[in-house]
């Protein structure tokens, strides 16, 4: 708790020294160029603390004090001419200097050491100093986090997506990535963020080390996840895992003050201080989760066993039961088209469904009034829970528990689920262990079929299937072209036959399918570190370059539409993550203070009135035109930046809240 609370007010005093930092870089320049500096302010508005030269520390501004000095006639000349001060508003920081005011463009003064009076290329290095000041503290920072040793994940493959380009490719859990497009891998972060870099549709290479030691190059098309999406070019691939347990605090972060009745069993399987030391009976270490993976994927979706050692060094069997991993598009599940029942996962410690709806329950159907869902898909009962939400209409569940059917009490589905929904508080999985259709997708292989609502598999080409693994396994046997014989029981009473010939993308969507399990399992980390202030350095620089690169492209793919402009962040959501990020230690907040420095840079940069880089604009022109554009051409330059920058500040202040609130 002392450790958390330390790294927020390490945060809060980052935020005040990067920006602190960057009007340092204006006023080291505004001195160097002899320029009469009249405030060095940290935050805007009224001033909480000011200090000068000879009168020390004030409440407030020095100014009153300063003129009733003067109007006592002592000579205040002898005084300090900047006063140093700390605003209440910490949302940025400014340097007051005579003759320039970034709210009046026309502001001029005939002294000497007047801003005005400078000469273009002294007041372009002045304007400038701040992004330079920002990208040096960048570099900096990186180089003093490698010095002292980043705790990451190394760019070992932990998971990969269904259908996502990191499969297409053949990458492997347990690759350790050497090299992306040319360009060395050092840590995880670097490997999410590279992938944005390149351009769309372009394929580059990818050199791994196979758990084997063999090293290879794959060719990778990085892709947008999800259909239709304007999210980042991604690989799809997972941050590698340790074999063991969470820490203790991020157990306690995740599970709050939930219990056993609000998680499925198998989340909770591996404790903090617990330690996996074999699989299916084939001994372990805590870096070779890729082992695990590969019994899980060679399962058929059987349950996997696992030996676990506590930190008593006792030892216990657990029987890990394998999910169907999401897509990297997204998809609900779905195989050949059918769509498998719903089943509880997990219920929220406020949820009105606590109590009377279980983890592990599969909705048989779901009544509101007069209508009655029955066997409803994933989108079909979050829909009527959302209706029943608005309308204050009691629900009616009945589920599978244990082998039985159980009607529930009416529930109001109450609680707000994100995006103005409302909902019971209840995440939703699959009922992977029966074959029970609930649905069938439209325009799929399955669609023209006609299998009812309801209906269970019973085999496939004479295979018995009893689960959903059952009917990948059977389906991804068949060869491209053959026709398969499925038998199901129908609503109707009785087993009816139906053939189904799928489309070789149908076929390999369900060849791709992958497992996955609910274990919550510790980060495996490595620490990038260095002794060698040249190479801390050198990565310094790598890290500080590719951060502007990724936030220039940001912009760059927003103002053309194929990014959304949700992923942008304001004063909140930069906090908010700041405290995650504090949370995971030191390191991880030196990186964080350092990336928002780099960013810092961009954004001051950019050519908006009001920000340095409108200023530095306005400096180029009255170089190339021989003078100052005029007065009124600036006024309005300056209101419409100031209007574009409010208005921005409005929207991502909106979805900072949205986002924290889960409902963006």
């Amino acid at each position: 708790m002392l450790e958390s609370v330390l790294n927020i007010a390490l945060l809060v005093l980052g935020f005040g020294f990067v920006i602190f930092w960057h009007e340092l870089g204006h006023f080291l320049a505004a001195k160097w160029a002899d320029v009469r500096v009249e405030q060095f302010a940290v935050g805007f508005g009224h001033a909480l603390l000011s200090w000068r030269k000879g009168l020390g520390f004030t409440p407030g501004s020095s100014a009153a004090r300063l003129e009733r000095l003067a109007a006592e006639g002592v000579d205040i000349s002898r005084y300090g001419e900047t006063e140093y001060r700390l605003n209440w508003i910490p949302l940025g920081g400014y340097v007051k200097m005579l003759g320039q005011d970034d709210l009046k463009p026309n502001a001029v003064a005939e002294d000497p050491r007047a801003y005005n009076k400078k000469s273009i290329g002294k007041r372009m290095v002045i304007v400038s100093a701040g992004v330079v000041m920002n990208v040096l503290l960048a570099g900096i920072g990186f180089m003093v986090l490698f010095l002292i040793g980043f705790n990451a994940p190394p760019t070992v493959v932990g998971g990969i997506a269904a259908g996502s380009p990191a499969q297409a490719a053949g990458l492997e859990v347990g690759d350790r990535i050497l090299s992306f497009d040319g360009r060395p891998q050092l840590d995880f972060t670097k490997i999410t963020l590279y992938p944005a870099l390149v351009s769309e549709g372009q394929t580059v290479p990818i050199t791994v080390r196979r758990a084997d030691g063999q090293e290879q190059t794959l060719q990778i098309t990085p892709r947008r996840p999800g259909r239709d999406s304007n999210e980042f070019l991604r690989i799809g691939i997972e941050p590698p895992r340790a074999l063991k347990g969470l820490k203790v605090r991020d157990f306690q972060a995740i599970k709050g003050d939930w219990n056993t009745e609000l998680l499925t069993a198998g989340a909770l399987a591996v404790a903090p201080g617990d330690t996996i030391v074999a699989v299916d009976g084939e001994g372990v270490g805590e870096d070779d989760y890729y082992k695990l993976d590969h019994a899980v994927q060679a399962s058929g979706g059987q349950p996997v066993k696992i030996t676990i050692r506590d930190a008593k060094g006792d030892q216990r069997i657990a029987q890990v039961e394998p999910h169907f991993a999401r897509s990297f598009d997204g998809d609900d599940l779905a195989i050949a088209g059918l769509i498998p029942r719903v089943r509880v996962e997990t219920v929220l410690p406020n949820s009105p469904a606590r109590g009377k709806i279980l983890p592990g329950d599969v909705v048989e159907s779901a009544k509101m009034g007069t209508d009655l869902l029955i066997a409803p898909t994933t989108s079909e009962l979050m829909q009527a829970l959302n209706k029943a939400g608005e309308a204050g209409q009691a629900v009616e569940l009945t589920v599978l528990r244990q082998g039985e059917s159980v009607t529930v009490e009416p529930i109001i589905p109450s609680l707000s689920v994100g995006k103005g929904r409302r909902g019971m508080g209840i995440g939703l999985g699959y009922d992977e262990r029966h074959a029970v259709v609930a649905g069938v997708q439209p325009a799929s292989a399955a669609a023209s079929l006609q299998i009812p609502k309801n209906s269970r598999l019973v085999s496939i080409n004479g295979q018995d299937v009893s689960t959903w693994f059952d009917v990948r396994e059977a389906m991804a046997k068949i060869d491209f072209g053959q026709s398969m014989k499925i038998v199901a029981q129908t609503p109707r009473g009785s087993d009816e036959q139906f053939t189904l010939t799928l489309p070789a993308e149908s076929l390999a969507a369900i060849r791709d399918m992958r497992y996955t399990t609910h274990l919550m399992l510790g980060e495996r980390i490595e620490v990038r570190k260095t002794s060698n202030p040249l190479t801390a350095a050198a990565w310094g620089a790598i890290e500080t370059r590719d951060f502007i690169l990724q936030f220039y492209l940001t912009l760059q793919r927003m103002f053309t539409g194929d990014i959304s402009h949700k992923n942008l962040m304001g004063p909140l959501g930069i906090f908010d993550a700041g405290t995650k990020f504090a949370y995971k230690g030191t390191d991880w907040l030196i990186w964080f203070l350092a990336m928002i420095s780099a960013n810092l840079a961009v954004v001051n940069f950019l050519p908006i009135p009001i920000v340095d880089g409108g200023l530095f604009t306005f400096l180029l022109i009255e170089k190339i035109k021989g003078k100052p554009l005029s007065p009124r051409a600036q006024s309005i330059a300056q209101v419409i930046g100031m209007a574009l920058i409010l208005g921005v500040f409005l929207l991502v202040t909106y979805q900072d809240i949205a986002r924290m609130m889960g409902r963006s």
